[in-house]
């Protein structure tokens, strides 16, 4: 009998135990959103790095061809960056594309090429994981001047820069960016330089560093810009008109110069 007794005074009372769940139900709800910011520095940080080593792949390809740029213009063109479209499943996966581009030898890391918070592009009405989250200024490497300016809203802008010493600000002038999912296709980032219309867009996404994306910059330092425009959160397809959208405006003032 003594003993039983004992053995009862030992254990939890319900109301004992139900306070110690609500404690660690407490202690859960005040961790997970710092767990959670934690998550998305790092994914940050890391996309962060990777347009960086890109950015010192994209110096050292001038600086061994007499100053001239990497080309971002994609089509029918092997002295591209980057090659492989992102909306065509067997290239979305293909790290060989990557591999044939102009900057690969300089960083022979195919990893480099991809967002840790980039969850890949829905293709088919399924989410395909692709190899690459950045894209390169239009604006970036020399294409056939016959051409048409692109976009062709750029009339009144510098068609492109097709050596180093063209930037008449590198420090002022973006070279590659952290493109959203659901605009990314091939690795030439179309800006309107008017800010009228989002022809591509940066990552736009609470899991893409919490709304912020990363820029490289023509001098070779990065930069995180956060979204500021309540407008930016509303886009989620090329080619979306906000003439009065301050992130527009501000990537716009970064990407081009007029003539």
């Amino acid at each position: 009998m003594i003993l039983r007794r004992s053995i009862r005074r030992c254990g939890f009372t319900l109301l004992e135990l139900l306070a110690v769940i609500a404690t660690i139900a407490t202690l859960a709800a005040l961790l997970l959103p710092v767990l959670g910011q934690t998550k998305i520095k790092a994914q940050q940080t890391k996309c962060f790095s990777n347009l960086h080593q890109l950015g010192l792949a994209w110096s050292m390809y001038y600086g061994d061809n007499g100053g001239q740029l990497a080309e971002s213009y994609p089509s029918n063109n092997p002295d591209v960056w980057v090659q492989g479209n992102m909306t065509i499943d067997s290239e979305a996966t293909n790290t060989a594309l990557i591999q044939k581009g102009k900057l690969y030898p300089y960083n022979q890391n195919a990893a480099i090429y991809h967002c840790p918070g980039d969850k890949g592009v829905v293709i088919g009405g399924q989410t395909v994981p692709t190899v690459r989250s950045y894209s390169m200024n239009c604006f970036m490497g020399a294409r056939d001047p016959n051409l048409s300016p692109i976009p062709d809203t750029a009339y009144g802008y510098v068609p492109f820069y097709a050596k180093d010493s063209d930037l008449p600000r590198p420090s002022d002038l973006w070279v590659l960016v952290d493109e959203d999912e659901r605009s990314i296709n091939d690795g030439f980032f179309v800006t309107d330089p008017t800010a009228r219309i989002w022809f591509d867009f940066p990552a736009m996404s609470s899991h893409r560093h919490n709304f912020s994306f990363a820029l490289e910059f023509g001098d070779g330092h990065s930069e995180i810009w956060r979204l500021q425009d309540p407008n930016s959160f509303l886009v989620s397809r090329n080619t979306t008109e906000q003439a009065s959208n301050t992130d527009l405006q501000r990537l716009a003032r970064a990407s081009a110069t007029p003539k």
